[in-house]
């Protein structure tokens, strides 16, 4: 505590000097932490969107006229063509997968993979949310990998299965 009182009466501009330090330490870490915040909800955003988009892809793929008889079924390319129409009509995004606000780009979706089963049926889209700090001095992508899956065995009573 000595050092400290000697360093706030010293005449030569240490205090100065130590003020602009932690000052600047503290802009940098509320810039740091307000622009991971930022990204975090952006990633929740858009992953909610994309489980909305493949859960009503399986919905919208199944085949109703086998679970009269105790089977799920689904239309494995249709689940996956009305998922690609959710990208395109629900979230907005362009031919290449990016999303802008206005005129700016915001993200853009890689998908690196979408599995499809009739059954069981499951659709799973694995990908990234590929996305740039707003801040200038934050450069570079950021790439935020997902696993997004949906499973629909709802079966009536009645069927039979063998």
């Amino acid at each position: 505590m000595g050092h400290f009182h000697r360093m706030m009466n010293n005449r030569k501009g240490d205090v100065f000097l130590f003020i602009l330090i932690l000052v600047f330490f503290i802009l940098t870490l509320a810039v740091i932490l307000s622009e991971y915040f930022r990204i975090e909800s952006l990633y929740q955003q858009a992953e909610y969107v994309i489980q909305r988009g493949v859960n009503s892809s399986v919905e919208y793929a199944m085949r109703d006229d086998y679970r009269r008889d105790g089977y799920s079924l689904m239309d494995s390319a249709l689940a996956e063509e009305t998922l690609y129409a959710y990208f395109y009509e629900n979230m907005g995004l362009d031919s290449e997968l990016n999303k802008y606000a206005g005129n700016q780009w915001v993200y853009q979706l890689e998908v690196d993979r979408i599995d499809a089963t009739d059954s069981p049926p499951c659709l799973t889209l694995t990908g990234a949310l590929k996305t740039r700090s707003v801040f200038n001095f934050l450069s570079g992508t950021i790439r935020l990998p997902f696993t997004i899956s949906s499973v629909n065995i709802r079966i009536e009573e009645g069927g039979s299965h063998d």
